[in-house]
């Protein structure tokens, strides 16, 4: 069985890759969370790689937040129009 920490820390990557929503949410929820990590006795590497799922995630979300440029609708005038009807 593994111990606890260790199921702490599997948990927690699973809830790092599947959260969404602005990057100010996982940052709430890895401040909320520092009395579990303790309580579980995590290791200074099982910490960092926490730490480091947090981080490439909130990247991903920024990316994900930025607005896309939208394309330029093609403009066409009235008179390419009328002809190509002809």
């Amino acid at each position: 069985m593994p111990d606890k920490a260790a199921a702490y820390v599997e948990l927690a990557l699973w809830g790092i890759s599947i959260s969404e929503g602005p990057p100010s949410i996982l940052r709430q929820w890895w401040a909320d969370e520092r009395a579990h990590r303790e309580d579980y006795g995590l290791t200074e590497e099982q910490i960092e790689m926490l730490v480091e799922a947090c981080r490439v995630k909130v990247e991903q979300m920024q990316r994900d937040e930025r607005p896309r440029p939208q394309p330029k609708p093609r403009s066409t005038s009235q008179r390419s129009r009328q002809g190509s009807l002809i």
